[in-house]
């Protein structure tokens, strides 16, 4: 099984395709509070942990999603469960800054995009600790669809012999992949998790 410290870094795609076999497992010596076990569990498509927890002679074991949704006055919060002892605690800095973790150039642009045509939006994501982690995932899946109209541009328009012509070859090529990575998938309005696009 995996660490705590590698899944936390984990992206969340990576995640998901992670097998079950290494899905993190807390050391019993750094469990606290009466606990005796704690692993990773994803049940109904949510990753959470499984605790067993042993006092005077009972035993109890539960699930409990990773992260949770709660209420403090009227404000929705979101807290992360500590599965060193078993107790959830606001989530304060869910994903990586930006100088921890550099986001590429189409994630960037996507930033500017949202925060000047969508600012309500970017508040929600901000909020919900999903902002740079959203902006990261789009930089990631736009580079790869980049590529992939590299190859397209190429197999339709062969690379030329000549100095001056693989030149202007190689513009018309960035011009058309990069053109259509910004028209497809940056410049584009969100979606809310229902598929609807916000207005």
């Amino acid at each position: 099984m995996g660490t705590y410290e590698e899944w936390k870094k984990m992206p969340e795609e990576d995640k998901e395709n992670l097998p079950e076999s290494e899905y993190p497992e807390i050391p019993k010596e750094q469990l606290t509070n009466f606990l005796t076990k704690a692993v990773m569990k994803k049940m109904n498509g949510v990753f959470g942990w499984e605790t067993t927890q042993e006092y005077r002679n009972k035993k109890n074991t539960a699930w409990f999603p990773e992260f949770k949704q709660m209420d403090v006055d009227g404000t929705p919060m979101w807290y992360m469960f500590n599965p060193f002892e078993g107790t959830y605690f606001l989530n304060v800095d869910w994903e990586p800054s930006l100088a921890e973790e550099p986001i590429g150039i189409y994630g960037l642009q996507w930033m500017h995009f949202m925060e000047k045509e969508y600012p309500e939006w970017v508040e929600v994501l901000r909020f919900e600790h999903r902002y740079l982690t959203e902006a990261r995932k789009i930089d990631k899946s736009a580079w790869e669809y980049r590529l992939l109209l590299d190859e397209q541009y190429e197999k339709k328009n062969p690379r030329p012999n000549n100095f001056e012509e693989t030149v202007a070859w190689a513009r018309t090529q960035q011009f058309f992949s990069d053109s259509t990575v910004m028209r497809e998938m940056i410049l584009v309005p969100p979606t809310v998790p229902t598929g609807e696009t916000v207005e």
